[in-house]
Parts: structure tokens; C-alpha cells; sequence
């Protein structure tokens, strides 16, 4: 399929124009909206292998039979492949919790992602459009078989600050982040020791799995999830920091490897995360490769402990915390990152990373990757506020 000619200006639909309608794409037409926004987000990668990057990741359990829609704002009147994208985005279904007054339940909610607009046509309102009938698709999209008929929440994570989503009812959340520089192999062992740290061990992807995602920390998940519930008022929602999540952030970093653009700088199987068995304290991380070496970044997906029940346990919690992030300072020397970088840290994260760097400091975003969720549980009857907890890397789209 060939882009659709484009019409003069005073031929454009108005955005208010009652025959705009968002629509799901074709084949043809999704190619299309890879083609067209690659300019902006392709990044080191030539035009085919950002295509193929994103059919790969189409192909992922977090994204395939139908948990991944892509959405176009056309003019109604015209036909499927003949039509003029004005607007485009992206949705992705996603298992969640919900926990109101200690009753947790599993629900879906949607993220969304990949909001582009066309440069020719910016300053008309589309984008606004799109995401106006989006908010309204969205409370009933893809929830035939739920427990609840209404989308509760649905979420995204804002590029251009936190004013425009909110207007249609994405409201801004915590979006904070702390940094740490790479450490290099002669100073790690030399810091644990100055620090007395645990030493942390390397994870494998299975570990990973195991650490992290099997079914005895589900039900942790779920566990804290109803007492937390119970002990402060208000609906309590998360995104599943399910295995899917986390394989998808990996398939995203191994295409870069695949395709050649980056170095394989180690033998499989890579290391995907650190862990004290001590506390149960365990992250994941990914790579982010961006257009220049200063803006590669070792991303922590998710940070776990046991929540600590007196301050001797507090005390040996923080320092194997500080023994994970240490050693992804390690890994990310070794794989040439320039920054670890790990999202909304908990207190106890807060103290361990201060516990490595006493002048690292909590970044406050206010234009990038903007926490925004939208939140339909007050007309269900589970009043007006909600919390949005784990809010890490690993639920971002």
C-alpha cells in the first residue's frame, strides 16, 4: 500500500468534524503508522529494521492475539487502505490488579502507547481528537468477558509534560527516577567491602522468572495487596508485574543485538538482574539504546523485598538492596551503559541508593515519560481516589 495522497489544507477535516472517527487499523495501514512516526522514534535503526522491530514485538505474550490494537483517526467516510491517517496510537492490553477495603481482584486495564500526530497536520486538533474518542472506547474496549463491564483504569506514560492527557482525563502521577553511574570492575569489590554490602548474585532470565514472577510471589503480590487495602482508605490498582512484561522489555533489547546495531559484549546466558536471598530482594534490568552512547541506559524493571517488621531487618533490607543496585552499576560498566536508572523508588530504595551515593537525589519529571492514568472506578462505586502502586519501568509502553 502507498501513503494516501495529501489534500490541500482548506480540504482537511475540522477536528470537531462529526465524520472523524477513530478506527482500528489494517495490515496496511498499521505499516503505514510504523512508517510515518518512525522519523521521530526509529532512533539508531534504519526505517526496515524499525519495522521489523515492531512487528517482532507485536509477536510477544504481552502483545499477541489481539492484545495489541492499533488505532488511526480517519475521516468515517472514506475506505479501509484508501483512507488519510490523520492520527495514530497505540493499546495494549494488560492483566492488573484492583484492591478496595481488603478484596483483591484480577482485572485488565489498557496502556497506551506510541500517540503520534502527523507533522503536517499538527496545530489542527487531531491528536486532541484521538485521544478524546479514545478515552470513550476505552471504558468498554476488549472487557466482554470481565467481571467488570468498565475498563477501571487505563494509563499512559506522557512524552509532552502532564497538561494535554489530562484534560481528557489522564491526570499525572508520581514520575520520579534516580540515576547511578556505571562502576567499573577494580572499584566494585573495593565499595562492597567499604560499605559491608551482601554480595549479590547474578540472575539468568530463568532466575528472573523464579525470583520474581513464580507463583509463591503472586500470592505476596495479592497478600500485600489486601492488607494494604485494609489498613488505608481508597482503591488501590496495579499493573501485573507479570513475566510478559519483563520478556517484552528483553525482546525490545535484543533486537538491537540481532540486527547488529549493538555489540554483544558478553556470552549467553546474559545477566538479567541481581538477587540477595536473604529478604528476598531481587531486581530485573533491560537496556535502552538510544541515539548516542550517553543516552544508552541500564533500566531496572522491578525492585522486590519483604517488607521489613523491625528496624534490625529494616537496616539488613537497605543494604541488600544497595548490594542489587551495586551490582547493576557493575553490569552496566561492563555492557557500556552510561546511567542505571530505576523509577519511583520506594523509601527503602530511596536509602539504599543514598546508602551507595549520600548526594544521589529523587529526579522529578515534569515534560518525560509523565505517569498518567485515568481512572473510572468512581462511577463503580469505588469512590473518587486511587493508588497507583509498583509503578515501575517494567509497566511502561
Amino acid at each position: 500500500m502507498g501513503s494516501v495522497a495529501l489534500p490541500r489544507e482548506e480540504d482537511l477535516p475540522q477536528a470537531d468534524s462529526p465524520h472523524l472517527v477513530l478506527a482500528q487499523s489494517t495490515p496496511e495501514e498499521y505499516l503505514q503508522t510504523i512508517r510515518l512516526n518512525s522519523v521521530s522514534w526509529k532512533g539508531p535503526l534504519t526505517l526496515d529494521q524499525y519495522i521489523d522491530r515492531e512487528e517482532r514485538l507485536s509477536k510477544q505474550n504481552l502483545t499477541k492475539d489481539g492484545a495489541l490494537t492499533s488505532w488511526i483517526l480517519v475521516d468515517g467516510r472514506q475506505e479501509p487502505n484508501s483512507r488519510l491517517i490523520l492520527s495514530s496510537c497505540e493499546t495494549y492490553r494488560k492483566p492488573a490488579y484492583l484492591a478496595y477495603q481488603g478484596k483483591v481482584e484480577d482485572i485488565i486495564c489498557h496502556g497506551i502507547g506510541s500517540v503520534f500526530a502527523r507533522s503536517e497536520f499538527r496545530g489542527r486538533g487531531y491528536a486532541g481528537r484521538m485521544i478524546e474518542e479514545l478515552a470513550k472506547k476505552l471504558d468498554t474496549w476488549q472487557s466482554e468477558n470481565q467481571p467488570r463491564k468498565q475498563g477501571v483504569f487505563s494509563v499512559l506514560f506522557s512524552d509532552i509534560g502532564k497538561k494535554f492527557y489530562a484534560r481528557y482525563g489522564w491526570k499525572p502521577f508520581e514520575s520520579s527516577h534516580m540515576s547511578l553511574p556505571p562502576l567499573a570492575e577494580k572499584h566494585f569489590q573495593s565499595s562492597l567491602e567499604l560499605a559491608k554490602l551482601p554480595v549479590a548474585k547474578s540472575l539468568t532470565a530463568e532466575d528472573v522468572h523464579e525470583s520474581m514472577c513464580s507463583e509463591i510471589v503472586e500470592k505476596k503480590n495479592r497478600n500485600f495487596l489486601h492488607v494494604i487495602s485494609q489498613k488505608s482508605p481508597g482503591a488501590k490498582v496495579s499493573i501485573a508485574p507479570d513475566y510478559d512484561h519483563i520478556l517484552w522489555h528483553w525482546a525490545r533489547e535484543a533486537f538491537y543485538e540481532d540486527s547488529g546495531v549493538l555489540d554483544k559484549v558478553q556470552p549467553q546466558p546474559q545477566v538479567r538482574g541481581a538477587g540477595v536471598d536473604h529478604h528476598h530482594v531481587y531486581c530485573s534490568w533491560t537496556r535502552k539504546i538510544g541515539d548516542s552512547p550517553t543516552s544508552n541506559t541500564l533500566y531496572i524493571l522491578r525492585v522486590i523485598y519483604d517488607e521489613p517488621s523491625s528496624p534490625p531487618e529494616e537496616l539488613a533490607t537497605i543494604e541488600a538492596i544497595a548490594a542489587v543496585l551495586r551490582r547493576a552499576q557493575l553490569e552496566a560498566h561492563r555492557l557500556k551503559m552510561s546511567n542505571v536508572e530505576f523509577w519511583n523508588p520506594s523509601p527503602l530504595v530511596e536509602k539504599a541508593a543514598k546508602l551507595l551515593d549520600p548526594n544521589v537525589q529523587v529526579v522529578h519529571r515534569e515534560q518525560s515519560s509523565i505517569s498518567s492514568l485515568k481512572w473510572n472506578g468512581a462511577s463503580q462505586g469505588l469512590g473518587g481516589d486511587v493508588e497507583w502502586l509498583w509503578n515501575e519501568k517494567y509497566s511502561w509502553c
